[in-house]
């Protein structure tokens, strides 16, 4: 599984724009092939971060996607932003739940 993160610095007069153009963007990326999920968070501590994530079955799945026409809003998103946007791409091997705490804390 892969991970698409976008961290971003929008202040409130361009924070609408942003929101606009993320919503064109988070329905479609989610029914997309391989796509998992497609969310966008505020910062609890600061409104003007925004952190857009994206979960991918396969690192093939999201490089289709990075070069599709519909990831120019997502380039857009990140030049609404006042700093550097701050990109990572993780890939996970192994996920666990609920399962692992209790483990952890002896309650299986």
């Amino acid at each position: 599984m892969i991970f698409f993160t976008l961290r971003v610095k929008v202040p409130g007069d361009r924070r609408k724009d942003f929101l606009g153009s993320a919503r064109l963007i988070t329905g479609p990326t989610e029914v997309q092939k391989g796509c998992l999920r497609s969310r966008l968070y505020q910062e609890l501590g600061d409104p003007d971060t925004m952190l857009f994530v994206e979960e991918w079955e396969s690192r093939e799945e999201l490089e289709h996607h990075i070069k599709s026409d519909r990831y120019r809003i997502i380039l857009s998103l990140m030049d609404l932003s006042d700093m550097p946007p701050e990109v990572k791409l993780n890939t996970v091997s192994k996920t666990e739940g609920l399962e692992a705490i209790e483990k952890v804390r002896g309650l299986d």
